[in-house]
């Protein structure tokens, strides 16, 4: 977004003096995308705005490597030595470009416009895709408690067919990739519920922002009001977005805990069985 007074002097210079902020919470994340955008050169790593991976590719990345990194989260982490969040700075371009429409300093409100809806696809867009990854992940970890459940279910039988070795060896084993799936997934659980309580409190100050506007910006074009209530019904729609993501996380929390409790009592039935079949046979 441009700057407040749309002069190429004040553009040059907003690194020394950058513009004030209509939302005083937003001062700092703003001055630091602006000079995110100063600084940007040729050789630095592209912004991954709009991932071409799906859903299922992305959890497959997330369970797959070595290490959990949060390459799936693309820009939305919030990377080393950045102050803000990327919603928040997000968020405080939209603010702003809205402040340039109401006080009439942008160059051209087409090219504002053009940029506001931009930044709106963005957070369209990483709500559509966090909740393709809850909704996947929750699919997941539900298909997998009601597979694990059935044999506990049959208890008796279970610890029978335990009292064979190769059997409890594959159960170990099962279980410790079903461990490493669980602790994948509350990993990047817990790091997306981050993102959405950023975005969360980014999106309320900016409806705080639009609201207190409204009375001053009473003289405001068609073209001007059709932004403003476009905006305010993006605010709306997306606070139960976040809202509902956020639900979504302590449902998939709750499966999560009650699919480890599954693997734990399988892993205490074969390490008794296994204590069970040692005893035996020293006694044998």
């Amino acid at each position: 977004m441009s700057g407040s007074d749309g002069d190429d002097d004040s553009l040059s210079d907003m690194d020394a003096r950058p513009p004030v902020h209509p939302v005083a919470q937003m001062q700092g994340a703003f001055e630091e995308s602006m000079m995110e955008t100063l600084n940007e050169s040729e050789d630095a790593e592209p912004q991954d705005r709009m991932s071409t991976a799906d859903s299922v590719s992305r959890r497959k990345m997330l369970l797959e490597q070595e290490e959990y990194q949060r390459t799936v989260a693309g820009r939305w982490k919030q990377k080393p030595g950045e102050q803000f969040h990327p919603l928040w700075k997000l968020v405080a371009q939209i603010s702003f470009g809205m402040h340039l429409l109401q006080q009439r300093l942008a160059k051209s409100d087409e090219e504002v416009i053009k940029i506001l809806q931009t930044h709106v696809d963005e957070i369209d867009g990483f709500l559509e895709r966090t909740t393709e990854d809850f909704d996947l992940a929750q699919g997941d970890i539900d298909e997998r408690v009601r597979y694990l459940q059935l044999p506990l279910e049959h208890g008796s039988v279970f610890d029978s067919m335990l009292s064979e070795r190769n059997f409890r060896v594959a159960i170990v084993e099962g279980n410790e990739k079903i461990e490493h799936i669980i602790d994948r997934t509350a990993a990047a659980m817990n790091d997306a519920l981050k993102d959405v309580q950023k975005g969360l409190d980014a999106t309320r100050e900016l409806a705080k922002y639009l609201t207190s506007v409204d009375k001053q910006w009473d003289d405001r074009s068609e073209e001007h009001d059709s932004v403003y209530l476009a905006m305010i019904g993006n605010t709306e729609g997306w606070t139960r977005a976040f809202l509902t993501l956020q639900s979504k996380g302590q449902a998939l929390r709750k499966a999560l805990v009650q699919l480890g409790g599954i693997v734990a009592e399988m892993q205490r039935r074969a390490g008794a069985a296994s204590r069970k079949n040692l005893v035996s046979a020293e006694s044998s």
